[in-house]
C-alpha cells in the first residue's frame, strides 16, 4: 500500500502554544529541565520534547483507539464515463503514493499540541485504514459516472515512540511508551453514481442503455 502521514499528546490549553496542529514549538534543547531525577517524567515537559523531537524519533508500535473520523473528501480524478462496456482507468501513481501516511499530529494532553516535524513512522508495525486504492480504478457497472476521492481520516493512535538521542545536545537515547496522539492520514476511495436517461444519452453518444 503506498502511503503518506501525522499524530498528538494532551495538554491544557493554557500550555497549548496557539493550541492545535501547527503551533510554535520550541526545540528539545529549549525544554526546561527540572533539577533532580527524571526531568521527562512531567507530562507538559515530555510532551514538549515529543512535539519537537521530529526525525529524532521513530513511532516503533501502535494501535488505533479511536474510529476513523473523515473529513471533507476531494475530488482528485476526471469523471469518467462507463458506458455499456466496463472497463478501468489508471490514476498516476505519484498522485496516489500518499495513501495511508500520516501528514498532521497533535500530541494530547489533555489537550491537543501540534506538530510541527513529524517523527518518523514504522508503517509495518501501524496500519491506517485505508481502501487499498494504488493507481487502478475498476469501473464495475455500466452506465455509471466514476471518479477517485481523497479523504482525510483523524484517529487516536496510541504507541510507543523511541528517541535516538542528541550526542551534541547530551541527551540520551530513551524509549517512551503509550503515547496518545491524533493522527491525520489520507485515504483514497472509488467514488460512483448511476447516470441519469439524459446522461446516459449525452454522454453515451446516444448508446442504447437497453
Amino acid at each position: 500500500m503506498a502511503l503518506a502521514a501525522s499524530l498528538c499528546l494532551s495538554i491544557t490549553p493554557a500550555q497549548a502554544d496557539g493550541g492545535g496542529f501547527g503551533g510554535m514549538m520550541t526545540h528539545p534543547s529549549d525544554v526546561p529541565k527540572p533539577t533532580g531525577g527524571d526531568w521527562l517524567e512531567d507530562p507538559q515537559t515530555r510532551a514538549e520534547f515529543l512535539a519537537n523531537c521530529g526525525e529524532k524519533c521513530t513511532i516503533t508500535s501502535g494501535e488505533f483507539v479511536s474510529d476513523p473520523v473523515e473529513g471533507t473528501p476531494e475530488r482528485v480524478s476526471e469523471f469518467h464515463d462507463t458506458c455499456n462496456v466496463t472497463g478501468s482507468f489508471t490514476y498516476k501513481e505519484e498522485e496516489t503514493n500518499g495513501n495511508g501516511l500520516v501528514v498532521s499530529m497533535g500530541l494530547k494532553i489533555p489537550a491537543v499540541r501540534g506538530v510541527e516535524v513529524l517523527p518518523k513512522i514504522d508503517y509495518t508495525e501501524i496500519h491506517t485504514q485505508t481502501t487499498g486504492i494504488t493507481d487502478t480504478v475498476n469501473q464495475d457497472q455500466t452506465y455509471t459516472i466514476y471518479w477517485l476521492d481523497k479523504v482525510p481520516m483523524t484517529q487516536t493512535l496510541r504507541g510507543n515512540w523511541s528517541y535516538e538521542g542528541d550526542g551534541v545536545k547530551g541527551l540520551p537515547a530513551r524509549e517512551f511508551t503509550d503515547v496518545e496522539a491524533d493522527v491525520t492520514y489520507n485515504a483514497f476511495r472509488k467514488q460512483s453514481r448511476p447516470m441519469t436517461e439524459e446522461e446516459k444519452v449525452s454522454r453515451c453518444g446516444n448508446a442504447s442503455p437497453s
